[in-house]
């Protein structure tokens, strides 16, 4: 797909800003470099429009901000690594959804309600925890939106990287 192509090209323009330095290190360097290129190319594609995306690009600022703005020329990057991330507050409308359905299910025990509401707290806590800027949203629905993006994107990742396994390994059986 278009995300596949794109993710692709900017992380390969990562890996050859890198190149030159990279010969002459350590695995763990190489590694380095590629997870850096790799994050700061799935980021760019959603030119900042995600909580997760801006995290992700202000954290590899601080390791690596030559990288950074080269990935991100075309992209105002400047918001993007110097602003500190606000606390992100969900729309009025989806709060007044949501607590409609709690509404709902008010037939619970009161015991089920708090084991209920522990869980859904502890789960989301790992949310946060996983998610890069998880920390800075506000709100539960939005914490899941930025997830389920987030999800997107590595999966994307995650295709482009098989995908070049797989021409390796049919390139070395030839």
């Amino acid at each position: 797909s278009s995300m596949n192509e794109e993710f692709l090209k900017k992380w390969q323009m990562g890996l050859q800003i890198f190149s030159p330095s990279i010969d002459n290190t350590s695995v763990s360097e190489r590694k380095r470099a590629i997870k850096l290129s790799a994050d700061v190319a799935m980021a760019s594609l959603r030119k900042g429009t995600t909580c997760w995306s801006r995290a992700l690009i202000q954290k590899t600022a601080t390791e690596d901000n030559f990288l950074v703005r080269q990935m991100l020329s075309g992209i105002k990057e400047e918001p993007l690594i110097n602003k500190k991330l606000p606390k992100v507050m969900c729309h009025r409308k989806i709060v007044r959804r949501s607590k409609k359905i709690l509404m709902r299910r008010k037939s619970r025990s009161a015991m089920e309600e708090v084991a209920a509401k522990k869980l859904v707290k502890k789960k989301t806590q790992g949310l946060r925890n996983v998610v890069p800027g998880g920390e800075f949203m506000s709100s539960n629905v939005l914490l899941i939106q930025e997830t389920l993006d987030y999800i997107i994107s590595l999966q994307t990742q995650v295709n482009v990287m098989k995908s070049i396994v797989d021409a390796a390994e049919a390139g070395i059986e030839r």
